[in-house]
């Protein structure tokens, strides 16, 4: 592994491209929720200042992962995790949530954010079966722990999340070298392990009701989102003169972000914004291809799949084609927690760019 000196920009610096898809999309994330916003004001209530707050303390949280070389970073990946897991514990013992313990509420401490664990035990076991299929260990210990983070998430319970690093730990062990038979019964037992969960009774009743709101096509929101994106027709509402055509659409600023973009800017406009993510993908995994460390193309491999499954799951859920999950839209939905891993992501693989000297 390689410990470069690098600087924010220049010939050891920070990728450019990568630099400026982060600010593109941070971007669009403010302008879409601009265009909901009657009144601005500058304060923690409003949903833009507070979108920019956490867009601002992102970069500066990209820059600082960026810092860390690999070698650091692999170093720490256990001790990381331990932590992950503990503050996953530590949700047992809060005050629920709307009926789920997933956030730490730190305005007992004068800071008005819901800090969310299991944002981060993503980024944690990522980097974990990274050095795990590099390192070739057991795969019976990468399964122990696998199972344990999802144990954790499933109990808050958060539904989506659990199915999202399921999907992920089953995608990373399958691009591996592990055989088709490993990774078949690995995917057999993880989904053995989510019946055995839903007959002891540990997903929450409201879950269960979006499920079954699901197959018998009553989700109010889902009704309401799918309105919502057919109303943007091609081009979108915002510029044209059907711009006060308004649909109402619960949480449209987090989960249903995507109906609120594609009403605003089109079919156009969503062929763009996931046109940029492709060809951000596209970008990361030339790298992969060219990276001479395993560890490197198992990160860089991981955090391509935990990102666009979890854009996958989000389009799904606004477009009614699966039950409600809660999922976000990467950069583009409401939500410090997300926009804070989703930042330290980006900055990884900065480094790993860095490192391989893809500064441009």
């Amino acid at each position: 592994m390689i410990n470069r000196r690098i600087t924010i920009l220049g010939p050891e610096g920070t990728n450019l491209y990568i630099l400026v898809q982060f600010f593109l999309l941070n971007f669009i994330s403010w302008f879409t929720l601009f265009t909901s916003s009657e009144n601005i004001e500058f304060k923690t209530s409003d949903v833009l200042s507070r979108q920019i707050i956490f867009s601002i303390i992102g970069l500066a949280v990209f820059f600082i992962t960026t810092y860390l070389s690999i070698e650091s970073i692999y170093k720490f990946i256990n001790p990381l995790l331990v932590v992950s897991l503990l503050l996953l514990v530590g949700l047992r013992f809060t005050t629920p949530i709307l009926g789920v313990r997933r956030w730490f509420d730190l305005s007992n401490f004068g800071i008005p954010f819901f800090f969310q664990p299991s944002e981060f035990i993503k980024i944690a076991i990522v980097l974990f079966l990274a050095k795990s299929i590099s390192e070739k260990q057991s795969i019976l210990i990468s399964l122990t722990v696998s199972l344990t983070v999802l144990s954790f998430i499933f109990i808050q319970p958060d539904l989506g999340t659990a199915i999202l690093i399921g999907s992920t730990i089953f995608l990373m062990f399958f691009v591996s070298r592990i055989n088709i038979r490993s990774a078949s019964l690995i995917l057999i037992l993880l989904i053995i392990i989510f019946f055995i969960f839903l007959e002891i009774g540990l997903l929450g009743q409201y879950q269960i009701n979006r499920i079954t709101d699901f197959f018998s096509g009553q989700d109010f929101s889902q009704q309401q989102s799918r309105l919502s994106i057919a109303s943007g027709g091609i081009f979108g509402n915002y510029f044209s003169q059907n711009f006060n055509y308004d649909v109402f659409v619960p949480v449209q600023t987090t989960d249903f972000i995507f109906s609120l973009f594609a009403k605003n800017f089109g079919f156009a406009g969503s062929m763009i914004l996931l046109f940029l993510w492709f060809l951000f993908f596209l970008r990361v995994s030339l790298i992969i291809k060219s990276s001479d460390l395993e560890f490197e193309k198992y990160i860089l491999s991981g955090f391509i799949i935990l990102l666009s499954i979890q854009i996958i799951i989000n389009l799904l859920t606004v477009l009614g084609l699966i039950p409600l999950t809660g999922m976000a839209f990467p950069l583009l939905s409401l939500g410090g927690s997300s926009i804070l891993s989703t930042s330290i992501i980006f900055g990884l693989i900065n480094r790993v760019f860095i490192e391989n000297n893809v500064v441009l």
